[in-house]
């Protein structure tokens, strides 16, 4: 069965149903952004590690890199002396390294304190506040902790490396072919931050999970030391979440619930950088990257329980929404009084308003896939407050979801706000937009003809716009002109294979192929010499049809 057009957008997320239209997906590199400065919504994890350097001012410990030597660190009773490299950098050195060639370093120094507090700004709980209070206010003494109170997370399988692509190759195109075969491998890259960015950057996702699991082990969380006490970084935060997104990118999400269950609700007060005193003096706020609260919250739909990710969603709302009160208010984010430049308090509500709308959106998928529309269309209209420059497409994501449930009127209804939206804008995206509405409402009535036209004259505007060549190709499949969709797939394939050899174009390419040829199989053949020489370890050869 080939793949039919789709009505979904970025903005929805429904894994139970495979996509139907091409939307490349890119690189996951991509993904890893500042949020504020991101105009994706909630569906992309990812923040804060491609851009970052993963030095703090306030930890002059913190290495660019980990080095080869680096020995586990050693659990000590909190307010002892902080474990760390052998060799501790001195900190003005380190401030002058990573502002080499700042006028003011110091100014910029003071600047990245003022981010750093801004997204590490959480509110704990009860129970956590206490000790972490216990903490600061001691003195002479040390502050013991129950062990089920911390946590202590480890390994818990070993490296995941294979190439799919390499082993079709042997099996259909013999050894010779296959040699041909080249991917970065975790072995083949430097072992710190660099060449995990640049193993995710080429795709080879397999490649990256085993490398953030070799950073771990130097780190002392590796294979077998789950349940051992252990110190945490905001470092090893960062490698955890990386870790733990690319194998829910892989679909591995057994093996991400199984490393995730040591981080408990992630409240824990060993992942707050006030449990760390002499590490991270003066420093506030929880170490965990928000983007991997997100994570942690939508891994449960992925594992057949959406009713437990919205619920954890609430929970990472409520805060949010408590923390931008407290902006608004004027007292910093975690409700204390304390004083605030007006820009950087700015700033923050702007970064938080940001990250409420990404939660937002992430329960608005999640009730669309448990099927409660009506909530679900509230939650994306909810979205438009925090992110009014995407009214567009928060509108067609919410015409498109009455489309599939065959509410056509309705359908038009947002599709025409969308028109008027995108009257007050400049540039091609917003007639794009449009005619892509446009050609939509025509499937949803089966008027592959005139879909095909707006099809095709989103192309004349973008011509290399995959989702319209996609699906105006399916559309002369409808229309009994087999030939036609399969030289307008071949010919967006070949144009940008990079681009466009998505899993989506292959399977419709394949299908086709099989349908038009006795010779389909040399022509899968031929699709799978061309991902060999642009895809990473993580492509998924299903789509093929080889096996």
């Amino acid at each position: 069965m080939v793949k039919s057009p789709s009505f979904s957008s970025a903005g929805e997320a429904a894994p139970r149903t495979p996509p139907q239209v091409v939307q490349p997906s890119p690189s996951l590199s991509k993904f890893f952004g500042d949020p504020t400065g991101s105009s994706s919504l909630a569906s992309d994890f990812f923040d804060s590690f491609t851009t970052s350097t993963f030095i703090s001012v306030s930890n002059p410990n913190a290495s660019p890199s980990i080095p080869e030597s680096l020995s586990p660190l050693a659990a000590t009773p909190v307010g002892g002396s902080s474990p760390g490299p052998a060799e501790s950098p001195k900190p003005f050195s380190q401030i002058q390294a990573v502002f080499a060639g700042s006028e003011d370093p110091f100014a910029t120094a003071l600047s990245m304190s003022e981010m750093d507090r801004r997204s590490d700004a959480w509110i704990p709980g009860d129970a956590t506040r206490s000790v972490l209070t216990s903490v600061a206010t001691q003195q002479y003494g040390t502050v013991f902790v129950d062990k089920e109170d911390l946590t202590m997370p480890g390994l818990k399988f070993d490296n995941i490396q294979g190439d799919a692509v390499k082993d079709l190759m042997l099996r259909f195109l013999g050894e010779k072919a296959a040699a041909k075969r080249q991917v970065l491998t975790a072995s083949s890259v430097e072992q710190s931050f660099v060449g995990l960015k640049q193993l995710i950057s080429c795709k080879n996702w397999r490649a990256a999970v085993d490398l953030c699991g070799r950073l771990l082990t130097a780190h002392g969380q590796g294979y077998g030391k789950s349940g051992l006490p252990t110190s945490h970084t905001a470092d090893s935060l960062q490698l955890w979440f990386v870790r733990l997104a690319l194998l829910v990118k892989l679909g591995l999400f057994q093996n991400a619930e199984m490393e995730f269950e040591p981080f408990g609700n992630l409240d824990q007060p060993d992942l707050y950088y006030e449990y760390y005193p002499h590490v991270y003096p003066g420093r506030r706020g929880s170490m965990v990257p928000f983007s991997m609260r997100i994570l942690h919250a939508e891994l449960q739909q992925y594992l057949g329980n959406p009713q437990e990710s919205l619920d954890r969603l609430h929970r990472v709302k409520a805060v949010c929404s408590k923390i931008l009160a407290n902006l608004e208010q004027g007292l910093a984010e975690d409700g204390a009084t304390r004083s605030i430049a007006q820009e950087n308090r700015q700033a923050s509500v702007q970064l938080w308003r940001s990250r409420l709308g990404r939660v937002t959106c992430s329960m608005a998928n999640c009730l669309l896939l448990m099927k409660d529309y009506v909530l679900a269309v509230d939650a994306y209209r909810a979205v438009v407050q925090f992110h009014p420059e995407q009214e567009p497409q928060v509108l067609s994501c919410i015409g498109r979801i009455f489309l599939q449930i065959g509410d056509i009127k309705t359908a038009e209804k947002y599709f025409q706000d969308v028109e008027k939206v995108t009257q007050k804008l400049d540039g091609p995206q917003g007639t794009v937009t449009v005619l892509m509405n446009r050609a939509f409402l025509y499937l949803g009535q089966n008027n592959f003809a005139e879909a095909h036209r707006f099809f095709t004259e989103i192309l004349r505007v973008d011509p290399s716009n995959a989702v319209a060549s996609n699906n105006a190709a399916v559309c002369l499949l409808y229309l009994g002109r087999l030939k036609d969709s399969l030289r307008q797939l071949e010919a967006m394939a070949r144009r940008d294979p990079r681009q466009h050899l998505h899993e989506s174009v292959l399977f419709n390419l394949t299908t086709m192929y099989e349908l038009e040829s006795s010779r389909s199989l040399q022509k899968k053949q031929a699709l799978l010499e061309a991902v060999a020489g642009t895809e990473g370890d993580c492509f998924n050869t299903q789509c093929l049809k080889l096996a």
